[in-house]
């Protein structure tokens, strides 16, 4: 997925050329893995740390907008788990999905061995988090501080959202949700978040192709009242 991604083979490659939007894509530890959390915690204090701080320093200075994608495989169910964490609740209703039986006892194997330890949103990140919704999050806060609109594109995402949310709702002012996703728990989490999704088209990519067909949608919007602006 990161080679088609990094090659320029993946659909999402295309809409993005055809917004004039720049694409990037950041690896996060593909050969140096999280650890399963049902085993222990997915990343220690300092590994949690610099993956935050490293999506706060790729964040550039005078982007009009940020599109937020995710390509991490089993990103879902770390996903899954914060939102457990974060929220509480049934297990199926965070982790049911397309195969909804690994997800849903992995989830609950992690919340047992982690009972009592997620006790802020913080931890609850680096209990079930891997490196690349760590760095979402320092992509996010970062982009808060300097004024930059987010759009979140899938489930993965918004966890990555969700756990400043729970700090702070005021941390995630500056995101809009791009679209609702087939993840189940999508639009709960959503929900959560207070974010209305702007597309529901049932897109289940999670690499920013819903987040692209938003912009695209924006791009149009903002087209047109700067249209009736300069007629006015």
């Amino acid at each position: 997925r990161i080679a088609t991604l990094t090659d320029g083979t993946a659909a999402v490659r295309g809409m993005a050329a055809e917004l004039g939007a720049a694409f990037k894509v950041y690896e996060f530890g593909v050969k140096h893995p999280s650890a399963d959390f049902t085993q222990s915690a997915s990343l220690s204090e300092r590994d949690c740390a610099a993956a935050i701080a490293f999506g706060l320093e790729v964040v550039a200075e005078g982007a009009d907008v940020i599109v937020l994608g995710n390509a991490g495989l089993g990103a879902a169910t770390a996903a899954a788990g914060i939102a457990m964490a974060l929220y509480g609740g049934a297990v199926n209703y965070w982790a049911g999905g397309r195969h909804d039986t690994a997800r849903i006892a992995a989830v609950r194997a992690g919340i047992a061995l982690h009972s009592g330890e997620a006790d802020d949103p913080l931890e609850a990140l680096r209990l079930f988090g891997g490196r690349d919704i760590a760095g979402m999050v320092g992509a996010i806060l970062a982009a808060r501080h300097q004024r930059i609109p987010v759009i979140l594109d899938g489930y993965v995402v918004c966890a990555a959202a969700a756990v400043l949310h729970a700090i702070d709702p005021k941390a995630t002012a500056h995101c809009l949700a791009a679209h609702v996703s087939g993840e189940p728990a999508h639009d709960a989490l959503l929900s959560r978040l207070g974010a209305q999704p702007i597309l529901d088209m049932d897109v289940n990519i999670g690499d920013g192709t819903g987040g692209a067909l938003a912009l695209a949608l924006l791009k149009t919007a903002a087209a047109g009242l700067s249209t009736l602006r300069d007629n006015d």
